[in-house]
């Protein structure tokens, strides 16, 4: 009870907290992360000096700053983001091409629609939700707390995104012959390295999610690539493009592959909006 009490009046405060004053309170934050709680500093450190072994330290410890920065952001906006409205939501997401995804689900043709946990991405499912009413879903992780997670998917579900969990998404097939935009975040490591496919990511061999190649695949289902980037704060533009038109022609890996090379290219246009506290280079592949 306490702890649905705590999320409520959070997200209160959120709400009538003007953005200029999160700004304030998000650089706050980024400090508060990087030097008191030093928040996986020796991660981002070392996954950074992986894939950016040409950069200096002094430029290694500014894109850990930034970084920390681009963390903080996420979490207070993630927060903000639950009390928007669908019309507010959507003109600080602003999204480029999206009508190559109306043509799909205009003639009752799934798509899935991909992409990493870069910049916001919290705010890309909720800005999916209201650019594609009713048409969309989404794969979350659930909270514990069964108040807490029934009032935040609520505040979720407002924008008309259908949400299941990480447990649930063998129902996603009931709607695939719906016409529906499926969102994945494909670029977490996978708890188990069994069913991992392994690609080339920033010259590492990097274990991979295999849901991706599962749906796709399976029903050979478009996949758009959604590239993001951040305008200014709490402003965001999403633009969208073909992956592959026909999955089911690839051979096992190719698709992953093509993710998460179109992701590095992302990432190396501004590596600091990435999430480089995540322990992405946990498992390796066994020979």
């Amino acid at each position: 009870m306490a702890s649905y009490l705590i999320v409520r009046f959070f997200i209160w405060i959120f709400r009538l907290m003007p953005f200029a004053v999160l700004e304030l309170v998000s650089r706050f934050l980024a400090l508060v992360l990087q030097y008191a709680i030093r928040y996986r500093r020796g991660v981002m450190e070392q996954n950074l000096k992986s894939c950016f072994p040409d950069l200096d330290p002094g430029q290694i410890s500014e894109t850990i700053r930034l970084a920390y920065r681009n963390l903080a952001s996420v979490l207070l906006e993630s927060i903000k983001g639950l009390s928007l409205s669908g019309a507010e939501i959507r003109e600080r997401n602003r999204m480029v091409d999206a009508d190559l995804v109306d043509q799909y689900l205009d003639r009752g043709k799934s798509v899935i629609c991909v992409c990493g946990h870069y910049a916001n991405w919290e705010w890309s499912v909720l800005g999916i939700g209201y650019r594609f009413p009713h048409k969309s879903i989404g794969i979350y992780k659930k909270i514990n707390n069964p108040r807490v997670e029934a009032y935040i998917k609520g505040l979720r579900a407002r924008s008309t995104m259908k949400l299941l969990t990480t447990h649930e998404t063998r129902f996603m097939t009931e709607d695939i012959p719906k016409g529906r935009l499926i969102l994945l975040m494909s670029d977490q490591n996978p708890s188990n390295s069994r069913d991992a496919i392994w690609v080339n990511f920033f010259n590492r061999d990097t274990a991979c999610l295999h849901g991706l190649e599962k749906y796709a695949s399976q029903y050979d289902l478009p996949v758009i690539y959604m590239d993001m980037e951040r305008l200014g704060p709490a402003r965001y533009r999403l633009r969208f493009s073909l992956l592959c038109e026909h999955p089911a022609q690839l051979e096992k890996g190719e698709l992953t592959q093509m993710f998460m090379s179109r992701l590095e290219e992302t990432i190396r246009r501004y590596p600091p909006d990435w999430l480089w506290s995540h322990k992405r280079w946990k498992h390796k592949r066994k020979i």
